[in-house]
């Protein structure tokens, strides 16, 4: 069975109204001042009379509380309901109800072409091109853009790189925007380190070096290049050539000698490969079939360091 006089109880003590904390203390303060009466000794009487009056003028002191919050909260519910009631007001009459418009046939024309994003850049075709010195980590681009200093500070100048290309974009330069965009380098570059500076008057694009086989960093002689189709083809002829051991032999002491003999050997092949080498030596004749020979032996494969 529910015991229904627990349940009334409970909704009795819910529906009950809070008591005021100035209420409280004033009940205290009549409960404390009928036993205070009854004490027989002085000094207890006297501390109860004490406390009595500190409950009377702490609930008088809370009364003065309780009015004023209770004014403040009725003013602001007041100014609160005014404000709606002239909100509703103003937007009625701003917003009066559209009136409802004959829906138009669809249009018969077509949509407007599509613009290749390219179309809308000035392509960069002059530039400086440095390949830097022997064994240069970089080489560089120097791109001239009167009053492009004014960009630096914002992005209105990107530039993208991947192993096999870079995409320089600058926006809105005096009214117009310019590309300088290459996906056909002569060699790989090293995304990693690649970056571009801004100056007053032009942007320097930096593209990092990838080392080659024997450590050093490859040599370039241009910006773009053409793919070797028959790379593959060349390898091969390369493995059944009897002068490989020749060619291991050298790789042998470029790999054991010290950064001297290590340079001495990229230059001497350096100009093996673009024909200058024995030019500037003495009685080179000689010297000059010896270096076409060795071309012969397949050397050229230290063009790359």
């Amino acid at each position: 069975m529910v015991d229904i006089t627990v349940i009334e109880d409970e909704e009795n003590e819910e529906t009950e109204e809070e008591e005021l904390p100035s209420l409280t203390r004033e009940l205290d303060a009549d409960a404390i001042e009928k036993l205070a009466k009854s004490a027989e000794r002085p000094s207890v009487r006297a501390h109860l009379d004490s406390l009595v009056s500190k409950l009377r003028r702490e609930s008088a002191a809370l009364k003065r509380v309780e009015a004023s919050k209770q004014k403040s909260t009725e003013e602001k519910a007041d100014s609160k309901s005014a404000a709606v009631s002239e909100d509703e007001t103003v937007k009625a009459a701003s917003n009066p109800e559209p009136a409802v418009k004959a829906l138009s046939p669809p249009s018969s024309r077509p949509a407007p072409p599509v613009v290749p994003s390219t179309a809308k850049y000035c392509p960069i075709d002059k530039f400086a091109f440095d390949a830097g010195s022997y064994n240069s980590a970089f080489l560089t681009l120097y791109i001239n853009l009167p009053g492009v200093g004014k960009l630096k500070k914002t992005d209105k100048i990107t530039c993208d790189f991947t192993a096999t290309s870079f995409d320089l974009i600058v926006r809105d330069l005096d009214g117009k925007s310019y590309r300088l965009f290459n996906n056909n380098l002569e060699k790989n570059i090293n995304p990693e380190v690649c970056k571009f500076v801004v100056k007053a008057e032009k942007v320097l694009v930096k593209l990092g070096k990838v080392k080659g086989e024997y450590g050093s960093y490859d040599s370039w002689q241009g910006l773009s290049g053409k793919k070797d189709k028959n790379k593959k083809e060349t390898k091969a002829a390369k493995k059944d050539d009897p002068s490989a051991s020749i060619m291991g032999m050298m790789k042998d002491m470029y790999d054991s000698g010290d950064d001297k003999m290590k340079k001495m050997i990229g230059e001497t092949m350096m100009k093996q490969r673009n024909g200058e080498l024995g030019k500037d030596m003495p009685g080179s004749g000689g010297m000059g079939g010896m270096g076409g020979g060795m071309g012969g032996m397949g050397m050229d494969g230290f063009g790359d360091m």
